[in-house]
């Protein structure tokens, strides 16, 4: 069975403020196997939007933070540069062909997605099922493809997106397993974010 190395890992808003003790299991594996951890300004700035807003409780908030610095998670160079914009506009067109949103909808989405490839991260841990299934699976093979030829950069990249469930059965001393990643991968869709019949 094909495996991958994971040696670094971005976190998503919805993974850091989700409440299952999972979370604080794969951050200690993390930990345990070195691998870099991270998060973007993207994600601390929806985090902080969440709180300052009245979304989440201080609590919450409060114990997202205190999962990045468990994980001793480095914030990712926020620099913007013209190879990132690009990637980013081509993000954009092919998450709302995908997902059937608006561009304005997908902005943060694409944001991550972009700082992780640019800075070649493995793995982006997410709670958010639109996220982590099959169609946008499609919009990172497409950023490369559209992208690569112009910038060797991007050549040959690739970025792994899973939940917290299909890490825990995907990842085995420093790798994770293709064929489970893969057999895990949902069919949903932002704009719905309903799991079609018949899909696992």
């Amino acid at each position: 069975m094909p495996h991958r190395p994971i040696e670094s890992v971005l976190f998503d808003t919805s993974f850091l403020l989700n409440d299952s003790p999972d979370v604080d299991k794969i951050i200690k594996i993390l930990q345990r196997d070195r691998v870099s951890c991270y998060i973007s300004r993207t994600i601390q700035s929806e985090m902080d939007d969440l709180y300052y807003v009245g979304r989440i409780s201080k609590q919450k908030y409060t114990k997202g933070l205190a999962r990045c610095k468990k994980a001793r998670a480095s914030l990712l160079d926020s620099e913007r540069n013209f190879l990132q914009g690009s990637m980013t506009r081509e993000c954009t067109v092919s998450m709302t062909q995908e997902h059937g949103t608006s561009p304005g909808d997908v902005h943060n989405d694409c944001s991550i997605l972009t700082s992780s490839l640019y800075n070649y991260i493995d793995l982006i841990l997410s709670e958010d099922f639109h996220f982590t299934s099959k169609h946008t699976d499609k919009v990172v093979d497409s950023v490369i493809d559209m992208t690569c030829e112009r910038f060797d950069k991007l050549c040959g990249g690739d970025v792994i997106l899973l939940n917290k469930d299909g890490f825990l059965a995907a990842y085995q001393n420093g790798q994770v397993d293709l064929d489970v990643v893969e057999a895990m991968k949902q069919d949903v869709r932002k704009n719905s974010k309903v799991l079609k019949p018949g899909n696992k």
